[in-house]
């Protein structure tokens, strides 16, 4: 049985709903999509088998975004980063998203998001065809 040469998506968010929306998003364009709740797992799971791009939330309980997307340029540094980001903490915007540039993420996505924003960045970077799932 070949094996699957669709580009993989890694995505990491620590809120289950937009998780699960998302990677199904992502399935629909034909890409292949692993989620994680939390980076530590995720890191481990990378480390083994880099993913094409990694779509990654930057405020989370266990492991920051900030964290994750500095050990992911150690560990894979061809793997495109998306930072994505309410950028917003107790009422007030942050420069997260700029600071996650900073670190390496390749681009950044503020939430929420227009799914057309995320399928353009998907679409620059995965350059194998990939046939949209009806």
């Amino acid at each position: 049985m070949p094996s699957d040469t669709r580009p993989r998506v890694v995505l990491i968010d620590d809120d289950p709903r937009l998780l699960q929306a998302t990677a199904r998003l992502i399935g629909t364009w034909g890409y292949r999509c692993q989620t994680f709740i939390e980076g530590r797992t995720a890191l481990i799971a990378m480390a083994q088998d880099p993913p094409t791009v990694l779509l990654v939330d930057i405020y989370m309980p266990d492991l920051d975004g900030f964290e994750v997307i500095a050990r992911m340029r150690r560990i894979a540094p061809g793997t495109r980063i998306i930072a994505i980001s309410g950028d917003i903490v107790r009422g007030h915007p942050t420069n997260a998203l700029a600071v996650s540039e900073q670190l390496g993420a390749d681009a950044t996505i503020q939430k929420p998001f227009r799914p057309e924003q995320l399928r353009a960045l998907l679409g620059r970077w995965c350059s194998a065809e990939v046939e949209p799932v009806a």
